[in-house]
């Protein structure tokens, strides 16, 4: 592979990389945070990076011939494990409050509060 196209290459992967790290940063802050947030904007991101990076990927040679993206694609990394991290602690807090939630219901239908009585 010439150098000309080995670098244009390094920075494309550079740039998909980049792009993942904000996306990361920014839904790291708002899983941090708490705040509401469109998780599928998220999702629809990762992937078009993910497809992204496929591509690019393919025409590569292995990233030990490539230190500058290998030491980014480390960086990211420790996003992602963080990305990741706060997902599933996010995940778990949702099906324990699930979970909740369906026990106050059935013991409201147990004590009789909500069911039919006639009317006679």
């Amino acid at each position: 592979m010439n150098m000309p196209a080995q670098s244009s290459q390094q920075n494309s992967i550079a740039n998909i990389l980049t792009n993942l790290r904000e996306v990361l940063l920014e839904e790291n802050a708002l899983l941090e945070s708490g705040q509401p947030h469109d998780h599928q904007r998220f999702v629809r991101s990762k992937n078009q990076i993910l497809r992204d990076l496929i591509v690019c990927q393919r025409t590569l040679p292995p990233l030990s011939e490539l230190p500058a993206v290998r030491e980014q694609f480390q960086g990211v990394r420790k996003l992602v494990d963080r990305n990741h991290f706060l997902l599933r602690t996010h995940v778990e807090a949702m099906t324990e409050i699930t979970s909740l939630l369906a026990e106050a219901e059935i013991s409201e239908d147990a004590d009789g509060t909500y069911s039919q009585r006639s009317v006679g």
